[in-house]
């Protein structure tokens, strides 16, 4: 008889190197002009820059672009759009935990919550775009 294969740590191993490869398209420069971007006018009067926040908002961000870009890859290979909805869900999902991050890290009654969940929603989005495209772009190169 023969036995069973399991080619679940082939495809973590592979998983791992796309992730690598896309990281490597990533830079700290871009994660820290979008953070200035859609983060700190929301949150004025917070010391943001090199405190705990600002790491949880990186992950966010390399999760959200390393999620984004697989999606893109897997778009360019099947040539297939896929439903929007779920892209949606996973940016409002990713935006509201960033948010409540956010003000629970914060704690300032006089914060503007409103502000700070555009702001986050703003910032994921980004993300999401930017390596949307970039998941694309990789998957095309090699093509």
């Amino acid at each position: 008889m023969g036995s069973v294969v399991s080619f679940q740590e082939h495809k973590r191993l592979k998983d791992w190197e796309v992730e690598k490869k896309l990281l490597h398209t990533l830079s700290m420069e871009d994660m820290v002009y979008a953070t200035e971007k859609y983060l700190i006018p929301v949150c004025a009067d917070f010391q943001f820059r090199h405190s705990f926040l600002e790491e949880i908002c990186m992950d966010v961000a390399i999760e959200t672009f390393i999620s984004s870009a697989k999606r893109g890859m897997t778009e360019a290979r099947t040539g297939k759009q896929q439903a929007n909805t779920e892209d949606e869900e996973q940016v409002n999902q990713r935006a509201a935990e960033l948010k409540a991050f956010m003000v629970d890290w914060i704690q300032d009654e006089h914060i503007n919550r409103g502000q700070i969940a555009s702001g986050a929603e703003a910032y994921v989005q980004h993300w999401w775009q930017v390596g949307f495209k970039t998941g694309k772009n990789q998957s095309q190169l090699r093509l």
